[in-house]
C-alpha cells in the first residue's frame, strides 16, 4: 500500500465556493434588499452557507 498524502480537490473548493457565495447572496437580498423570501427558502441558505463553509474547511485543512 502506497503512503500518500491526501489531495486537495479543485471541485471541493469551487463547490464550497458556490454553496457559500449563492446562500450569502439570498440571505443578503432578505436582510438588505427588503425582498420577501419564504422561511424556508431562507433556512435552505442558511444550510448552503454552512455546507460551503465546511467545504472550504475541509479544503483548507488537508
Amino acid at each position: 500500500m502506497e503512503n500518500r498524502t491526501p489531495q486537495k480537490s479543485v471541485f471541493s473548493l469551487i463547490s464550497g465556493l458556490i454553496f457559500l457565495g449563492l446562500g450569502s447572496y439570498i440571505v443578503y437580498r432578505y436582510f438588505f434588499g427588503n425582498e420577501l423570501i419564504t422561511t424556508l427558502r431562507l433556512a435552505l441558505s442558511l444550510v448552503m452557507i454552512g455546507f460551503g463553509a465546511y467545504r472550504l474547511y475541509n479544503y483548507f485543512s488537508t
